[in-house]
């Protein structure tokens, strides 16, 4: 058994590279059907996916505009993926509780394999469809470069031949034979070593984000092609910013099902070592896909306030992150009444602004940048202006009144945690200049 197993693994493993190295769909599909006759009896392949079998959104939300990802909608991501309540909405004629005799396990399984269909589904969107007809659109008007093209969609080739030609006929095969073999935990564990395939996407998937983003705006044959394809019913009035979010959910998903169907095996079932086994190598790679769901809703963040400033100040660097805005009277001695200004307050700066009369375009006007570096911060003991502060840096000295003592407080808490953060990392980079008795390294 344990030669068989891996045997096993090592053929999975020669999945990998053909995936990797196979970006022509038909000649991958050529290679990976001979691959995949190993794992199935009789040396026949799988029948085909039929990814197009999809849970029709395109007649439920038909008529409304694609929707943009928003900060919102990352938030909630986050909520669904740690709380399991992405279930409630990705299978809604699903009802675990109507008095099924199914056992728990089996009908968790049931549940794998239903969103992995549609999952496949997805990815079959992804790669079949926006992929190759941008590319097909790059090749014939030269209007963007097909490398651009590749680069926004990474290694989706390789995750959508996966899961469409090995994973989702395994799971329907071992759902299908579940009387004679109630398990699944090795099924799950050869997914392990594709995990590395979403690594890279993950890891892609800021720049592709920004990619997209940047030749949507410029090339109008590029956002074209995607506007027509986001209109279709297949893309059910989702944008292809939310088609691509899918492989990084995918994971965090499968964490999430594993572990709901380890706890209702019982304790003696023969699935359970194989099934925590897999458990563990799938919670290793979820918690990439979450830190890149993070690290779009920080990207986001920025954007929002890039446009909320008129596209006038380019705060949109991976270096910044937004840690607190809202608005605060400024104090004038000249006026009898304070006027109304709105910061933005990042890592690295304190945007100080005016909030626009006509808001065509901009909501606010920078009026000064000051560094965080350098920055102090303090309350003002003033009878006449409650709950007001001062904020002195380089390049300007304000005092300024917050609506409230509870805001001020807030105000000041996280201007001093910006500012102690920057003095740390200042002084991190003096001690490693510095040679290890304190002098200065000569040059």
């Amino acid at each position: 058994m344990e030669g068989e197993s891996k045997e096993k693994l090592a053929s999975v493993s020669s999945l990998v590279t053909v995936f990797e190295n196979s970006r022509t769909p038909g000649a991958a599909s050529r290679v990976c059907k001979l691959e995949i006759e190993h794992h199935c009896p009789g040396g026949r392949a799988p029948p085909p996916a039929e990814p197009w079998k999809e849970p029709n959104l395109g007649e439920t939300l038909q008529g409304s505009e694609p929707r943009m990802v928003s900060r919102r909608y990352l938030s909630s991501l986050k909520n669904k993926l740690s709380s399991g309540a992405w279930r409630k909405s990705c299978q809604p004629g699903t009802d675990p509780g109507l008095g099924t005799q199914e056992p728990e396990e089996k009908r968790i399984v049931q549940e794998l394999l239903e969103t992995e269909k549609a999952y496949v589904a997805r990815l079959h969107l992804l790669d079949q469809v926006f992929f190759q007809e941008l590319l097909r659109e790059a090749r014939a008007s030269k209007a963007f470069p097909e490398d651009v093209v590749r680069l926004i969609f990474s290694n989706i080739s390789s995750i959508y031949q996966f899961h469409a030609q090995f994973f989702l006929p395994e799971l329907q095969r071992r759902l299908d034979d579940w009387t004679a073999t109630p398990r699944i935990g090795d099924v799950i564990q050869k997914l392990a070593p594709f995990l590395k395939m979403y690594s890279e996407y993950v890891k892609n998937f800021e720049r592709a984000a920004e990619l997209l983003a940047s030749w949507t705006d410029k090339s109008a044959p590029f956002q074209e092609v995607i506007t027509r394809i986001q209109s279709s019913e297949a893309s059910g009035s989702l944008t292809l910013q939310h088609h691509m979010l899918e492989p990084v959910q995918r994971i965090p998903r499968y964490e999430l099902l594993l572990k709901e169907y380890v706890q209702k095996l019982p304790a003696q079932a023969p699935d359970r070592a194989d099934a925590q086994k897999a458990l563990d190598m799938i919670f290793l790679a979820a918690q990439h896909s979450n830190a890149a769901i993070t690290e779009m809703e920080r990207l986001q963040d920025l954007w929002d306030v890039y446009q909320r400033l008129g596209l006038e100040d380019d705060i949109v660097d991976p270096s910044n992150t937004l840690l607190r805005e809202g608005p605060v009277l400024k104090i004038s001695f000249r006026r009898s009444d304070p006027m109304e200004r709105y910061l933005f307050l990042f890592n690295n700066m304190l945007l100080y602004c005016i909030p626009k009369v006509i808001q065509v375009g901009a909501q606010f006007q920078v009026r000064t940048r000051i560094d965080v570096a350098g920055m102090k911060v303090r309350e003002l003991t003033d009878a006449e202006f409650p709950h007001s502060f001062l904020v002195s840096g380089k390049q300007r000295t304000l005092e300024l009144q917050a609506r409230s003592q509870e805001e001020m407080i807030s105000w000041i808490q996280a201007c001093q945690a910006a500012i102690d953060q920057i003095e740390k990392r200042n002084e991190t980079f003096k001690a490693a200049v510095q040679g290890p008795e304190g002098d200065t390294q000569e040059q």
